[in-house]
C-alpha cells in the first residue's frame, strides 16, 4: 500500500465525526477476498440476463447516469451489491434486484463484470480543468482533501492496493458528478471512515464537474443535482 494513499486515508479518519451506524456491511477476511476472487464469470453471465435491461449486455451501456460496470474492480462490485441488499447504500431499484442473491451470486456477478473489456479506450481529455487536476494528482492541503489518484490510482486507473477502490477512469459524467454530490450531501454513506463524505463536503459544483469531467474524459457541463432532476446548478 502506497504511503500517500495511508496518509490520506488516516488524515479523513482522524477528522471524522463518529456515525451512528456502519456504513457497510463488508469486511475484508480473507474468506470474503477468497470468495469473490473465486467468482465463477460463466455462472455470473447467466445471473446477468436479470441485470441485462438496465446494464446492458457487458455491464456497458450508453445511459448516462448507470456507471460503466464492465472491467471495474471485482471487489468494489462486490462491496456495492452487499451494501444496497442490507441498505447501507440505497437505491430502491437495486434493492430489490439484488434482494434474492446470496454471497456466492455476488461474486459470480462480479467477476463476469470484471472480466468484460470497457468500450471505450482510457485517457483523460486534453484540456482538463488545471483545478481539476490539481486535486486529482495533488489535493489541495489547505481544505485538507487529499490527491483522488491517491486512492483511485493515476487518473482513477483503479488501486488494487485497496480492497474495493473503485476505477473512475472512463466512467460516465453524469453518474461521476452524482456520486460526487451524493456523497456531499450525505445522502450516499457507505464510505468506510466516511473517506468520500469528508472529500466531497469540500467540493464546489465546479470542482465536481471538473472532476467528473476529467475522469470521464469529456467536457463540463452544468451538474444536475440528484434531489432536483431536471435542475441545472451553474458553475
Amino acid at each position: 500500500m502506497k504511503l500517500a494513499a495511508v496518509l490520506a486515508l488516516a488524515a479523513l479518519a482522524a477528522a471524522a465525526p463518529l456515525a451512528s451506524g456502519p456504513s457497510s456491511r463488508v469486511a475484508w477476511t480473507v474468506e470474503t477476498v477468497r470468495l469473490v476472487r473465486g467468482g465463477d464469470a460463466a455462472k455470473g453471465k447467466k445471473l446477468h440476463e436479470d441485470c441485462s435491461g438496465c446494464h446492458g449486455p457487458a455491464g456497458d451501456v450508453d445511459t448516462p447516469d448507470i456507471p460503466n460496470l464492465a472491467g471495474q474492480n471485482a471487489l468494489y462490485i462486490y462491496k456495492q451489491l452487499q451494501d444496497y441488499k442490507s441498505a447501507s447504500r440505497s437505491s430502491p431499484i437495486m434493492g430489490e434486484a439484488v434482494a434474492a442473491l446470496s454471497d456466492r451470486d455476488m461474486a459470480d456477478l462480479a467477476a463476469f463484470y470484471t472480466a468484460q473489456r470497457p468500450s471505450r479506450s482510457p485517457g483523460a481529455p486534453r484540456r482538463s480543468d488545471p483545478a481539476a487536476v490539481k486535486i486529482a494528482s495533488v489535493g489541495d492541503g489547505t481544505r485538507l482533501i487529499p490527491a483522488c489518484d491517491a486512492c483511485h490510482g493515476d487518473r482513477g486507473a483503479g488501486n488494487q492496493n485497496f480492497y474495493g477502490m473503485p476505477s473512475l477512469q472512463n466512467q460516465k459524467f453524469d453518474d461521476l458528478s452524482v456520486q460526487l454530490l451524493t456523497f456531499r450531501s450525505g445522502e450516499r454513506a457507505n464510505d468506510v471512515y466516511r473517506g468520500m463524505r469528508d472529500v466531497a463536503k469540500s467540493l464546489t459544483d465546479g470542482e465536481i464537474a471538473g472532476l467528473a469531467a476529467y475522469y470521464s474524459g469529456t467536457r463540463a457541463k452544468p451538474i444536475v443535482r440528484p434531489e432536483e432532476p431536471g435542475k441545472t446548478e451553474k458553475k
